[in-house]
């Protein structure tokens, strides 16, 4: 008797530890849950008084006992000073309650994009996010990892496009510079229609550009945090380009070097470039109107004599030069390079 009167006094007390146990953990998750909310309604108030359009309905935590799920009904921000908005009803940022230094931002199903010359509406089966930050550190990003799956884009003005599958990597490099890893793997990406029919009237290329590969390292001016959604990119000051690689039918291009890249965001340095059937490149280049159609016949004479010291005519080994805001292929040169900077 004395037996069962001890196991009951024990099964009261694991009782009454488990039940304090949840209560604490409601509690947690509960003041957890209310920070969430007001640090996000608390940015998007600072947008809207920065002269941000903002929209929402009333933010929504779920996910109870070991996650928040913080939705954003009827979502729009717009930057007027910029001129892009975005409108994504039902977006979603998913945090484990032990872990929430590491977000997933989840895209609804179909969201609009605008720019100052379009809207594009975009619809994927699956578009997110994995975000590692650091919350101390203004939302410093350490690093990231993006997937898409059957992305379709359809602007206003007439072009659609469309991504079978694409993952991007980003991971901080713990050196000074404001470093990064960056790779992007991209497969099944359709050019525009109205684009596909610029390069290729003939209809000799394939409709999707088969593989799309980088492999970088990329240096910034300032670290990417909330900033960079709130005013201004970091500028890019070196790209370290491991390979740029992309296949599409008979056609292949790579290539790889290192640029610094000054505060105009201007090149200068060297990328060497193979070209598989690059005559029909130049083509290309020419039916989109970035080479002149006047200048190609030196070109192709140019680079005739350069892949032909290799042995493979239809192959071309060369070195893409960039110096004092100009392009030179080899030996002839190109025109203006693009400056880079994110817009």
């Amino acid at each position: 008797m004395s037996g069962m009167k001890q196991e009951m006094r024990a099964m009261k007390v694991w009782a009454w530890v488990i039940g304090a146990l949840v209560a604490i953990w409601s509690v947690v998750w509960l003041v957890g849950s209310i920070a969430t909310e007001r640090l996000l309604t608390g940015w998007l108030a600072d947008r809207e008084a920065a002269g941000w359009v903002v929209t929402r309905d009333t933010v929504q935590t779920s996910g109870y006992p070991f996650h928040f799920i913080t939705t954003l009904p009827e979502l729009m921000l717009a930057d007027p000073q910029s001129g892009w908005a975005v409108e994504a009803d039902g977006f979603r940022l998913e945090q484990d309650s032990y872990q929430p230094q590491a977000i997933r931002a989840v895209w609804p199903a179909e969201h609009t994009l605008s720019t100052p010359f379009e809207h594009i509406t975009i619809r994927a089966e699956q578009l997110e996010a994995m975000l590692h930050i650091r919350p101390l550190d203004y939302l410093a990003l350490e690093q990231s990892e993006t997937r898409i799956t059957a992305l379709e884009m359809e602007s206003d003005i007439g072009w659609s496009s469309r991504l079978d599958r694409a993952v991007a990597l980003v991971a901080e490099r713990h050196e000074p510079g404001h470093r990064y890893d960056i790779r992007i793997d991209a497969s099944g990406v359709d050019p525009a229609g109205a684009v596909l029919a610029l390069l290729d009237p003939a209809g000799v290329l394939p409709q999707s550009i088969e593989l799309v590969h980088l492999d970088a390292i990329m240096g910034f001016d300032r670290i990417w945090d909330l900033t960079a959604l709130e005013s201004s990119r970091p500028a890019i000051t070196r790209v370290e380009l491991t390979e740029l690689r992309a296949e599409w039918g008979q056609l292949a291009l790579r290539l790889s070097g290192d640029l610094d890249v000054d505060a105009e965001g201007m090149p200068m340095g060297d990328l060497s470039v193979r070209a598989q059937n690059w005559r029909a490149m130049i083509e290309i280049g020419v039916n989109a109107g970035a080479i002149p159609a006047s200048f190609r016949g030196t070109l192709e004479t140019g680079l005739g004599l350069l892949a032909g010291l290799s042995g493979r005519p239809e192959d071309l080994d060369a070195t893409l030069s960039f110096s004092d805001g100009q392009v030179y292929f080899g030996p002839i040169p190109l025109g203006p390079a693009p400056r880079l900077i994110l817009r």
